[in-house]
C-alpha cells in the first residue's frame, strides 16, 4: 500500500497481487520462517556445530534450487500456451480473410440474381399484356365484336 500527498490530500493506492506471486510469497515466507527457526535453534543449543549448519544451508539451498525449478518449468509451459494460442489465432485471421472473400463472391451472385429476378418478372409481364393483345385481335378479326370500333 503506497500513500502519496496529492494537492494536500492522502491518497491511498493499492495493487493486485496475482496468483503467481501470492505463490511466490508464500514460498519466500516459509524460506524465512525456516531461515529463523534455524537461528532460534542455534540460539537454543547454545553451540551448534559448524557441520549440521552446513547441512542446514545445504538442505534450504535444495530446497530453493526445487523451487527455482519448479518456477521456470511453469514459466515454459506458460510460454509453450502463448506460442500456441498465437498459432491458433493466426490459423483463425486465415479462415477469417477467406470467408471474407467467400461472402463478398456469394453478395455479387446474390445481387445478380436479384437483377435476373427483376428482368423475367418484366418479361413475363410483357408477355401476358402481349397475349391478351393478341387474343382481342383475334376476337376483332374473327367475330367482329361490335364494341371494339377501329
Amino acid at each position: 500500500m503506497n500513500t502519496n500527498l496529492h494537492n494536500g490530500s492522502n491518497v491511498t493506492l493499492r495493487r493486485r497481487i496475482p496468483k503467481h506471486e501470492s505463490s511466490h510469497n508464500k514460498n519466500l515466507k516459509i524460506l524465512l520462517h525456516e531461515e529463523n527457526s534455524r537461528q532460534r535453534k542455534k540460539e537454543e543449543k547454545g553451540g551448534a556445530t559448524a557441520a549440521q549448519e552446513a547441512r542446514d544451508i545445504t538442505a534450504s539451498l535444495r530446497r530453493t534450487k526445487a523451487m527455482m525449478q519448479q518456477e521456470l518449468h511453469r514459466v515454459s509451459h506458460v510460454s509453450e500456451t502463448i506460442s500456441q494460442d498465437g498459432i491458433k489465432l493466426k490459423m483463425t485471421e486465415e479462415e477469417h480473410l477467406n470467408m471474407k472473400g467467400g461472402i463478398r463472391g456469394a453478395k455479387g451472385s446474390l445481387s445478380k440474381l436479384k437483377l435476373k429476378e427483376k428482368e423475367e418478372a418484366i418479361i413475363f409481364w410483357a408477355s401476358v399484356v402481349f397475349f391478351y393483345m393478341v387474343v382481342l385481335y383475334v376476337l376483332w378479326t374473327r367475330i367482329r365484336i361490335p364494341f371494339f370500333l377501329w
